[in-house]
């Protein structure tokens, strides 16, 4: 701290490390209810979906491990999140760009429709993408404190241009 201000420097957050601990703690369940429910009744091979199923299980693992840092101050914490937010970017990426291309990974491994099969992985894909972009825009960059010095019957600067 500094004689010009008198919040510690984990104070100028203003909870952004709390909601991104929330946000980053529900993109770890939802991987690991992904990896753990829906890759095991996926049509595909055996030894394929065991190294789904254990890779999923250490993502969303790492997920919780980043939110227990947010919420502890940690520093690594911020980094964790922007590192998974990457990760798992990449791979919603690659899941549009594998739908849109006509590869369809939704429909050949799901017991719906092929049409309804493909607009809801599409639609987990593009959800988890936002996601992950809006935990790893909180967990590394904060939203600052409102200003000390603004008093209640103050007028706004840019009132008086009006």
């Amino acid at each position: 701290m500094s004689a010009a201000t008198t919040l510690p420097r984990h104070a100028h957050r203003r909870g952004t490390r709390g909601f991104a601990a929330i946000v980053t703690a529900l993109a770890g369940a939802v991987v690991l209810g992904v990896g753990t429910i829906a890759a095991p009744k996926a049509a595909l091979d055996p030894a394929f979906v065991s190294w789904l199923i254990i890779g999923a299980l250490a993502f969303g693992a790492a997920h919780f491990v980043a939110a227990y840092g947010l919420l502890r101050r940690r520093a690594w914490s911020g980094a964790l999140v922007g590192y998974l937010a990457m990760i798992g970017i990449g791979v919603t990426v690659y899941g549009l760009l594998l739908a849109l291309t006509g590869m369809d990974p939704f429909g050949a491994t799901s017991a719906l429709p092929s049409e309804r099969a493909w607009a809801e992985g599409v639609g987990l894909l593009v959800w988890m993408t936002g996601l992950w972009v809006v935990a790893a825009r909180y967990a590394l960059k904060g939203v600052p404190p409102v200003a000390q010095d603004r008093t209640a019957g103050a007028a706004h600067p840019a009132a008086g241009a009006a």
